[in-house]
């Protein structure tokens, strides 16, 4: 079925609230923010090693990593045993999750490191880049997405060549 506007609405009225609340409570005292190790923008203090700290770093990691990518996982299986049923394969389905895992993944593991020993000791570079990977989210997202759906590929191609590819062609790629 077709997803309705209110329920479109709905959910992105849900994100919106979902990032407010977890960008807002460091400023409130749960949690803490600092600059990044190299002072160009700001991320999560690393060197907090109150209880505080630690309740918000398990907290974060649970609700924006654990859960999503479990609701990920059983939401895509359930699509790919769909396409199976079919024999249409429109995208990977484990595409999402993978990206979900390879840029969240390290900035988790360094948060709950963080949560029970001193990272004060790895390089400022290297505790940097999980941050930096994890940013990458938005733009990553966009292009599994787009790349990752025959309709957008074939849309993508056709207003880079002019030339349109037709339906059995994309299929066949697909597979």
């Amino acid at each position: 079925s077709k997803l309705q506007w209110s329920s479109a609405i709905s959910m992105m009225v849900f994100a919106w609230l979902f990032a407010a609340f977890w960008s807002v409570m460091p400023l409130l005292g749960w949690g803490h923010y600092d600059y990044e190790p190299l002072r160009t923008c700001c991320t999560l203090d690393y060197s907090k090693g109150d209880r505080n700290y630690i309740t918000f770093l398990f907290a974060l990691s649970l609700f924006n990593f654990m859960i999503p990518g479990f609701i990920m996982l059983t939401a895509y299986q359930s699509i790919h045993q769909k396409f199976k049923k079919t024999g249409h394969y429109k995208f990977n389905t484990g595409l999402p999750l993978k990206t979900l895992v390879v840029c969240w993944g390290p900035y988790c593991l360094l948060c709950f490191y963080a949560a029970v020993e001193n990272v004060m000791f790895i390089s400022p570079k290297y505790r940097m880049i999980p941050a930096v990977i994890a940013k990458t989210v938005p733009t990553v997202d966009a292009f599994v997405y787009a790349l990752g759906n025959e309709n957008y590929r074939g849309g993508i191609w056709q207003f880079l060549t002019g030339q349109k590819i037709e339906r059995a062609e994309v299929d066949n790629k697909t597979k």
